[in-house]
């Protein structure tokens, strides 16, 4: 009876101590630093109470704003997974590197590091940016909890090496955008200084408590009951000079997992960016970009910008039916879309896309 009274002593040991290395698992982040080829490399971020640590270097760099000389009117910065390679290959075939060029835009894919992915190796990462010259490959995991490092990243790189354009244009890689009616839109636009962040607005959004959630955010992540007011990461529009200075808060402050809100929000509210509104420009659910789709090229789109729902072909096939559509001069719709809209749901696919939706579709 005492053999069997130290074995269950033993067991509620072994299991209390299970139990202290899953919650520091899960509340402290534990972090790996290792090193390949001379490169640091971070495999999962630092805790939120902790400095935005990483010492950022590329891996892969893109010389397409090598010509200094040259001022571009825009250049798009895309959040991609490492292994997104058709989903890079089909917006490059709706829009070439230089198709971009004589519309005065650049563009470059922005990815982490994975050394476990079991279809794609390094290697052809390199292969692909050698042919393309577009991907900017930082020094950090593939992680939904480093899209800050990718972020941050991205806007890093346009202050050193893309600074010479009138606009940033930061974008996911499941984003859908009519180049040619927003790039219109853009020019139009009048905007009152050069500090300033443009897209869907979010404001009174709540981090999320509940554990089991993926986007669970604990009280020492985030204390408050709110977030500040912050532009979804899907599309926004900034400038050089904001790039810059939000780049170099990053190093100065606390990390925080969910990039747009760190980014947008919490970095711009200390530099006081002030946000602008172009919610109605955004379809919040695949759902609707697909309803416009089988409507066009006969009735204009509501929108000029959308989730894919993992439809890669819908970068090619929404530009080119919107283009028709306008040189037909085709009518705007007669009643709004997400009244009309009957298709099936899709299920959102992504690899950690923090993305916080404001509405349901109805």
């Amino acid at each position: 009876m005492q053999k069997l009274h130290k074995i269950v002593i033993l067991i509620c040991l072994c299991a209390g101590i299970f139990l202290i290395i899953v919650w520091n698992i899960n509340n402290k982040l534990y972090v790996e630093i290792f090193e390949s080829d001379g490169v640091v490399y971070k495999s999962v971020l630092t805790r939120s109470d902790e400095l935005f640590d990483l010492k950022l270097n590329y891996t892969l760099n893109s010389k397409l704003c090598e010509n200094k000389s040259e001022q571009y009117f825009a250049v798009f910065i895309v959040t991609s997974y490492f292994a997104n390679v058709e989903t890079r290959s089909a917006m490059r075939r709706a829009y070439s590197n230089e198709d971009l060029k004589q519309m005065g835009l650049r563009r470059v894919f922005l990815l982490g590091f994975n050394d476990r992915d079991k279809f794609l190796t390094q290697a052809s990462i390199a292969n692909e940016a050698e042919r393309f010259g577009d991907i900017v490959q930082g020094n950090f995991k593939e992680a939904y909890r480093n899209l800050t490092y990718k972020h941050v990243m991205g806007l890093k790189w346009i202050s050193n090496y893309c600074s010479n354009t009138k606009y940033v244009i930061k974008m996911d890689d499941d984003t859908v955008v009519d180049m040619k009616q927003f790039l219109d839109l853009l020019k139009k636009l009048k905007l009152p200084s050069p500090n300033y962040i443009v897209g869907y607005i979010l404001r009174g959004m709540a981090p999320i408590r509940e554990r089991a959630n993926k986007w669970y955010v604990t009280n020492d992540e985030y204390k408050l009951s709110k977030y500040p007011t912050f532009v979804s990461g899907w599309l926004y529009v900034t400038t050089p000079q904001v790039a810059m200075e939000i780049s170099n808060l990053a190093y100065e402050d606390n990390y925080f997992w969910i990039d747009d809100v760190l980014v947008t929000g919490i970095f711009a509210q200390k530099l006081k960016i002030r946000h602008l509104n172009l919610n109605r420009y955004f379809a919040v659910h695949a759902e609707l970009m697909d309803c416009c789709l089988q409507d066009l090229p006969n009735i204009r789109c509501d929108f000029l910008i959308g989730p894919n729902g993992g439809d890669n072909d819908m970068f090619y096939n929404f530009n080119k039916l919107s283009a028709e559509c306008l040189a037909n001069k085709c009518p705007h719709r007669s009643r709004p879309l997400n009244e009309t809209c009957v298709v099936e749901k899709k299920d959102k696919l992504e690899h950690g896309n923090a993305i916080i939706h404001a509405y349901k579709l109805s």
